[in-house]
């Protein structure tokens, strides 16, 4: 049984005296009726193609723009991090503290010793980079290196975490690291999805 394409209305037997127009539909209204939502449904899917690829351009440009992806990878690297961190004090049975400031519980990041605007080689360095509170040391206190009056500052804190020898070379590495790094952006996706793929397994 034929129906109208339009609104579903079963259709009379075709004669050979029915207008050609009229053949798929109940009338000329809804034939006219479901032309146009027809040619609305082709224009908005043009669009959305054209919507779509622009977004597969500008995804692309950014892909190549180095600032975008650093971007990226901080969100990752630092997550990451972070994970790692909190694993090692599980491991070891002890509760997570600051590496500046030794306290627990706090809104945790991951905090640089030696800053991304002061060697931004070490910005994806493990070695440069420890369980931190972010207001108060990583913010507030530039990441304390020194400590004050009531923290004992970074410095101290991974000799109290790892002991004077590998304090010393820790930090000896994050001072010697000064050459400056040329970052590609195919090296940096590379290394998002590693990170990606090391934090899923972290939190399973």
């Amino acid at each position: 049984m034929r129906k109208c394409l339009h609104c579903k209305t079963e259709l009379p037997k075709v004669s050979e005296s029915t207008p050609i127009e009229a053949k798929g539909y109940c009338s000329f209204d809804h034939a006219a009726d479901y032309g146009l939502i027809k040619a609305k449904a082709s224009i908005a899917k043009k669009a959305k193609q054209k919507s779509q690829k622009a977004s597969k351009d500008r995804l692309d440009l950014n892909r190549r723009h180095l600032p975008w992806q650093h971007e990226q990878c901080k969100t990752s690297f630092n997550r990451l991090r972070v994970q790692e961190e909190l694993q090692w004090f599980a491991e070891r049975g002890l509760e997570p503290e600051c590496i500046s400031c030794g306290k627990k519980n706090m809104d945790w990041c991951c905090g640089h010793f030696k800053s991304v605007g002061a060697q931004s080689g070490l910005r994806y360095d493990r070695r440069n980079t420890f369980l931190q509170c972010n207001r108060y040391c990583n913010q507030a206190l530039s990441a304390n290196l020194d400590g004050n009056k009531n923290t004992r500052g970074y410095k101290r804190g991974l000799a109290e975490r790892f002991g004077e020898h590998e304090a010393k070379d820790i930090i000896e590495h994050c001072e010697s690291r000064t050459a400056p790094v040329k970052w590609y952006w195919q090296e940096m996706e590379d290394l998002r999805k590693e990170w990606n793929i090391k934090y899923r397994e972290l939190i399973k």
